[in-house]
């Protein structure tokens, strides 16, 4: 691994030698012909390699490259089986026989190379000129589009990563695992699938690495339900025979694909930052929409969605010292729970509620800034994401910043917090709206 200033190495592979190349880095094909993540490069073809990413470099015919190695960089000469570049060609050579249109679904644990996979597949279907979708459903690292959502691209020129591509549609999930939403998820997938499936194209849809335990593998199983794919390639052998277990009689291939044995592996901060780009990227040139709260519908909302209550109601619920009514913004009641707005710095240790049955969510004034939210038309389908700027109580608006430029008819709130520099602060436990 290179450390240090920039370090140029010129290179010359025979045909069918296979490199490694880890970022920060950058490929310029002198001559010949390279195979990069499943694409074709011949010159003068230049990349650039992330710092969080590996790529096995195959040189399709006798090569000459110059590399150039920023810190942490390295070309290395892997071991016999640490690549699976002609493994995965092999798998891609099956794939392109099939006349039909192709639905792949691809499982496997976290850094497993679920994502390389997918491209991979992407740029050798591209290659034969097939049309291609591809969706994205790792809402903790979501490449298409940002996490708490479903991106979905349809590429027409070769790419090395995901998030070289430009999303065509986002589903809202609102959270960055399934596990912490999975109605949310369940139901953004099953919209996406529904609205591709019949499309004639082929589909790649890659997933999260959440499979660990029993509800990890149900959804998957589930996935499969909904998509009813015409391959499932697994990179993992333990959910491999969990999954073709599942499968038997089924007319679904269940394949177990070999995985590259040497990742880059992300620490979580850089995970963190990976985040943070993405909302960066989606999240910019952003405006401030005002929206009236009797005017849009409000998805995932308790307080906004409760009965409002005014004051000589709310008595009749909890004890409020005469002091406190003053410091009651807003206050409504959902199911058995009373939900409170209070005046920012207002003490909420007098808060008493009557009943033993009745369970009290209080808010101050300003929790809800940095919550992220799905934009909606007004015929409830995803159009955009949004941040929660602030809520006037009184006068009964509602505050979005959002690069959406069309009209809005909708929210669905979402259970992240970012600050102003596009950060995660906080994984929402309670409702805020």
């Amino acid at each position: 691994m290179h450390s240090g200033v920039n370090l140029i190495i010129t290179l010359s592979l025979d045909e069918g030698k296979v490199v490694r190349v880890s970022g920060p880095a950058s490929i310029e094909v002198l001559s010949g012909e390279l195979l990069i993540s499943g694409a074709s490069f011949p010159p003068p073809s230049k990349l650039i390699i992330s710092r969080f990413r590996s790529y096995g470099v195959k040189a399709v015919k006798r090569s000459e490259l110059k590399v150039i190695l920023g810190d942490g960089g390295s070309v290395e000469e892997p071991r016999e089986g640490e690549e699976v570049v002609d493994a995965w060609l092999d798998l891609c050579s099956r794939l392109l026989n099939y006349s039909k249109p192709l639905r792949v679904i691809i499982l496997g644990p976290t850094e497993s190379g679920k994502t390389s996979l997918t491209a991979f597949i992407a740029n050798q279907l591209i290659s034969k000129g097939r049309e291609v979708y591809v969706v994205d459903t790792d809402v903790g690292q979501e490449d298409i589009a940002i996490p708490c959502t479903i991106g979905v691209a349809r590429p027409t020129n070769k790419f090395i990563w995901l998030r070289e591509l430009q999303p065509i549609k986002i589903k809202f999930v609102g959270c960055t695992s399934p596990q912490y939403c999975l109605t949310q998820y369940v139901t953004a997938f099953q919209e996406v699938v529904s609205e591709l499936i019949n499309s004639g194209s082929d589909l790649i849809v890659n997933t999260d690495g959440w499979v660990t335990g029993p509800s990890a593998l149900e959804l998957k199983q589930l996935m499969i339900k909904l998509m009813r794919p015409t391959h499932v390639y697994v990179l993992s052998d333990e959910i491999y025979e969990y999954i073709r277990n599942s499968l038997r009689g089924s007319n679904i291939e269940v394949v177990l694909v070999p995985r590259p044995k040497v990742v880059r592996e992300r620490s979580r901060d850089d995970r963190r930052f990976l985040r943070q780009q993405a909302y960066s990227k989606l999240l910019s040139n952003v405006r401030r929409i005002k929206l009236a709260i009797n005017n849009i519908v409000m998805l995932g909302s308790c307080l906004l969605s409760g009965r409002r209550l005014d004051v000589n109601e709310l008595i009749n619920y909890v004890k409020l010292p005469q002091e406190a009514c003053n410091n009651v913004l807003y206050a409504s009641i959902y199911g058995n729970t009373l939900n409170l707005v209070l005046r920012r710095g207002t003490s909420v240790c007098d808060l008493s509620p009557y009943s033993d049955n009745l369970e009290l969510n209080v808010i101050n004034e300003g929790d809800e800034r940095g919550l992220l939210v799905g934009i909606l038309d007004g015929d409830l389908r995803d159009v955009g994401v949004g941040i929660i700027d602030s809520v006037n109580y009184v006068d009964g608006n509602i505050y979005v910043l959002t690069s959406w430029n069309g009209s809005i008819g909708g929210l669905i709130l979402g259970k992240v917090k970012l600050n102003e520099k596009y950060e995660e602060v906080s994984r929402v436990s309670k409702c805020l709206l």
